[in-house]
């Protein structure tokens, strides 16, 4: 499985709250819950796109792992 390019619309849908999912990758629900904070407070497309990439990073790292597969395929399709 590969986590889509950050390019993807949804990767910003994401950190700004625009999109809300069922996560079950706790390390990524506790990242996202802080990112959505840091995106709403200063929703700059620099800001979005740092948190874009700290997310995407998160996700490509764990790949392997079951539940941040199942995010990808909840999140993305």
């Amino acid at each position: 499985m590969n986590v889509p390019d950050k390019t993807n619309p949804k990767w910003a849908e994401i950190v700004t709250g625009k999109k809300n999912y069922p996560l079950k990758f706790l390390a990524a629900k506790i990242m996202l819950s802080r990112i959505m904070r840091t995106t709403g407070a200063n929703p700059t497309p620099e800001n979005i796109s740092a948190s874009v990439n700290e997310l995407y990073s998160l996700y490509s790292a764990n790949i392997n792992v079951p539940s941040a597969q199942t995010d990808i395929q909840t999140i993305f399709g």
